[in-house]
């Protein structure tokens, strides 16, 4: 049983809006999304099985094919370049360097297959367990699990070696 729907998107709105937030270039494209994937979840309601998964790891499904929806409609060069979002006015310096950094990580993620993008996404934005994350990506939970580890040790080698 689905909980009702105001529940529903209390409860993870914000995972929801980490993970469309890791796949789009700005936060005004994460959140355009993120409302999407409510008003999708909304029609698709009867769709929802508990015996499949939670229902975050259904909206993160929702979420996912919602992305790929937006990114069809764009075709970016590359996807993960794209510049974030301008600085705002009220702390114009804390925001360019708040920017710097995601443009940063950003480019360290570059280095990850889509794969592994995806499934770091997955797990740290969307905060999905590894059975979860197997379902959203047709692998089993072993594989899920070894591949954001393969994906966290190329990282953190990144980021101690660089």
């Amino acid at each position: 049983m689905l909980p009702e729907l105001s529940a529903l998107y209390q409860e993870h709105a914000a995972a929801v809006w980490r993970y469309t937030r890791s796949r789009l270039p700005t936060d005004a494209d994460a959140e355009d999304v993120t409302s999407d994937v409510f008003a999708r979840a909304v029609r698709s309601t009867h769709t929802y099985d508990a015996a499949k998964g939670s229902p975050r790891a259904w909206l993160t499904g929702i979420a996912r094919n919602a992305i790929g929806d937006w990114w069809r409609r764009r075709k970016p060069e590359d996807p993960h370049h794209e510049l974030p979002d301008a600085p705002t006015a009220d702390d114009p310096l804390a925001e360019s360097l708040r920017i710097e950094r995601i443009g940063e990580v950003r480019d360290v993620l570059a280095l990850l297959s889509e794969r592994e993008r995806e499934a770091i996404s997955l797990r740290f934005a969307a905060e999905l367990t590894s059975t979860e994350i197997g379902e959203q990506l047709g692998i089993s939970p072993t594989a899920a699990r070894m591949l954001v580890h393969r994906a966290v040790t190329k990282l953190r080698g990144v980021l101690i070696d660089g």
